[in-house]
């Protein structure tokens, strides 16, 4: 009977650590995200912004309204050329350097366990309190 219940034991453990292992992302999740942003940024496609972004993002974004956060954004960093590696982070948020066209910003990046962005912000100043540059499922 114990040989039963060890055995049930251990499939019951496998099914546990493979959602585990399903639920979590990869280890370049972020910056593969970062990477794609960065293509979506430049060309000013809030079609493809939107799906880059989770469903809660989704629901409280309109197309109209990434399109003017993409104006937004790009008035204060115009093109961008590129995102740093995370500075600091883990596999799902990350603060990178961002080299744009005449200066170099912050950037704050989270991502869900579906690899989509939860909170998306590129600052020259993250303590300020309005931010031109942001989406947030947080007010």
């Amino acid at each position: 009977m114990s040989g039963s219940l060890l055995r049930m034991a251990a499939v019951l453990a496998s099914f546990l650590l493979t959602d585990m292992a399903v639920a979590q992302v990869g280890p370049h999740a972020v910056i593969n995200v970062s990477k794609n942003l960065l293509r979506v940024y430049n060309a000013r496609d809030a079609a493809a912004l939107r799906e880059l972004l989770a469903p809660t993002l989704q629901a409280k974004y309109t197309l109209d309204d990434l399109r003017l956060t993409l104006a937004r954004c790009h008035g204060l960093t115009h093109e961008i050329d590129r995102f740093s590696l995370p500075s600091w982070g883990a596999r799902r948020f990350g603060f990178f350097g961002v080299y744009a066209e005449s200066s170099v910003l912050e950037m704050v990046l989270e991502i869900d366990e579906d690899e989509k962005i939860i909170h998306w912000m590129i600052t020259d100043d993250v303590t300020a309190k309005e931010q031109q540059c942001t989406l947030s499922a947080m007010p």
